[in-house]
């Protein structure tokens, strides 16, 4: 049972009421009181419920408004619900949307029963914990109370909310009434058991997989080759869609169907490069993993350890991880959402627990190379750009949710970050539908007000994208720490021909920022009738804490200085 009181601070409040539910959850009965009375107008409605790219899915809610009309009304909600499945009840979470003056959160726990209940996130918080004997019942009765909790605050880039708010997980082992006896997820044994019981019931068509594998690899003896032609196949030609219903949240749909219907989710893309494979005659298994939005790993065996499913192939005693939901990542390059993390492999009725491997910076890079002259107040001249890992991922990502017909334009603006001074012409760029490749642009560009001129003298702005100058942090503001999407490694080089009769006059400190999180190096150089502007950041550490914000501050004000120092060319006899 769910019960909720609300107190207005304020005339004619609205607040939205909402409670979601699902296949394994049913709402037995809805009430609502404010100030004592039920409301005249009172009626749950019932819908089903998406979100984000979820496709389809079981979700279902049951919403109304709550209207507290007097400033100091309260308003009273009930929702009384039942769990079908104890594997499907997971967890409970003290704070909400709003502020919580006090929450009570009560565990009636059978003794026929085992239920272990953990902690998480309670430090800082007032929350408390009495527990009882309920005789009558046989039963233990764990009550958590909570006291003056802030409301959940969303944040761009932060951790996920398992990593931030006070919640029990709930671990549900066992259960034996009436000399009947029930296991859930006592140890990992049984988590695996459990959905290795979804995959063994999975049907798929063996002989519709055999043929288009062996379709995707005619002409292909090298078991490399052969394995990227199945990999980048179900990349290119699969959407991806989540799909979240019931038992099929977790079991993989048939690869045969998949194939057919051309989109899955993470377990029907997962299942079908595994079916494809084994087809040939490699040894690919599934694999489950949580990803770094979940705090939790496989030593707590619970389904709200894992929220992706991936596949393993065993090459030659080496193990390579094929995530097919990464559309532009190639063989041997991991995602940063994924890496590190504990990863549950399939293994016939055993299991196998290892970890996806870290991956330094240099996995992804955004590089670029120009050669510049100066013409009157532009500098014109060519630029070759190459990206690699999820910094190709990003790019290719963003083009490919547009329209066909506006990928250059997009192209363009991307590679001109919007400036309209900054333009573009005989573009050639490589393949973007190819992984195993790096994406390379090469232009010729035109850069329209860059150089300003004052009695004779030039004044030069070589660094036009000026990456993370508006990236301090409002500590004042956030609340969470700062989760970087992947690791930066970006890496700038320009060289600017200096007009004859013309020296450099000055040119800006170098700037060398190193630390173990990331690092920030601007320089520049003066051989013979040249100037060269160098210029890295390296993200190497995604996670930025709370208490490192004020030194990325600092160091951010020092890279923005150094932006905004300009080179001073004279003529040579001055």
């Amino acid at each position: 049972m769910l019960n909720d009181t609300y107190v207005s601070n304020r005339f004619d409040a609205n607040i939205p009421i909402a409670e979601l539910y699902n296949d394994e959850v049913t709402i037995d009965e809805v009430a609502c009181k404010v100030d004592n009375h039920k409301p005249k107008d009172f009626a749950p409605h019932y819908a089903n419920y998406s979100v984000g790219d979820i496709f389809y899915s079981d979700s279902r809610i049951c919403y109304f408004p709550l209207v507290l009309p007097k400033k100091g009304s309260k308003g009273e909600v009930t929702f009384e619900e039942t769990i079908l499945d104890p594997r499907y009840f997971t967890s409970a979470y003290f704070s909400e949307d709003l502020a919580i003056t006090s929450k009570e959160i009560t565990f009636i726990v059978p003794r026929w029963m085992k239920v272990e209940l953990k902690e998480y996130n309670f430090a800082g918080n007032s929350i408390s914990k009495t527990s009882s004997y309920d005789g009558k019942e046989d039963a233990d009765v764990i009550t958590y109370t909570a006291q003056n909790l802030s409301a959940d605050k969303t944040e761009t880039n932060s951790p996920g909310p398992t990593y931030l708010y006070p919640h029990i997980m709930v671990l549900c082992k066992s259960a034996a009434i009436n000399n009947h006896s029930f296991t859930y997820f006592g140890t990992l044994d049984d988590q695996y058991a459990w959905y290795r019981q979804l995959v063994k019931s999975i049907n798929n068509k063996n002989d519709v997989i055999s043929a288009k594998a062996k379709e995707l690899t005619t002409g292909l003896s090298n078991d490399m080759d052969k394995v990227k032609a199945v990999f980048y196949y179900v990349q290119d030609n699969i959407r991806y869609i989540a799909f979240e219903n019931g038992m099929a949240g977790f079991k993989p749909e048939s690869a045969d169907e998949v194939l057919r219907k051309k989109y899955g989710d993470c377990k029907g893309m997962a299942n079908l490069t595994k079916s494809l494979l084994t087809s040939l005659g490699y040894d690919a298994r599934l694999c489950w993993l949580g990803t770094d939005h979940i705090a939790y790993d496989y030593q707590t065996p619970s389904m709200a350890v894992d929220n992706h499913m991936i596949c393993a192939l065993n090459l030659k005693g080496k193990i390579i991880y094929l995530d097919a939901t990464e559309s532009y990542l190639g063989i041997n390059e991991y995602a940063e959402r994924i890496q590190g993390r504990q990863v549950l492999v399939e293994n016939g009725d055993k299991y196998l627990l290892s970890k996806i491997p870290l991956a330094a910076a240099a996995q992804n890079c955004d590089d670029e190379t120009s050669k510049l002259t100066i013409d009157g107040v532009s500098l014109k001249g060519n630029v070759d750009h190459l990206w690699k890992g999820e910094d190709k991922e990003f790019v290719l990502s963003s083009l490919n949710a547009i329209k066909k017909e506006n990928t250059d334009k997009a192209m363009l603006d991307y590679l001109g970050n919007s400036n309209a001074d900054y333009e573009i012409k005989d573009l050639k760029l490589s393949s973007i539908t190819n992984p195993d490749r790096d994406l390379v642009a090469a232009y010729a560009v035109n850069y329209k007000n860059a150089v300003s001129v004052f009695s004779k003298a030039y004044y030069v702005d070589l660094d036009f994208k000026k990456e993370l100058i508006n990236s301090a942090i409002k500590i004042d503001e956030r609340k969470h720490d700062y989760w970087f999407d992947y690791k930066t490694n970006i890496s700038k080089e320009t060289e600017l021909a200096i007009p004859a009769n013309y020296k450099v006059s000055t040119i800006p400190t170098a700037l060398n920022i190193v630390n173990p999180d990331y690092e920030f190096h601007v320089q520049y150089q003066n051989p013979t009738g040249k100037l060269i502007y160098k210029k890295s950041i390296l993200i190497k550490n995604t996670h930025l804490s709370v208490s490192k914000f004020a030194q990325w501050n600092r160091d951010i004000e020092q890279l923005a200085k150094t932006y905004n120092e300009t080179v001073t060319l004279k003529p040579a006899n001055e």
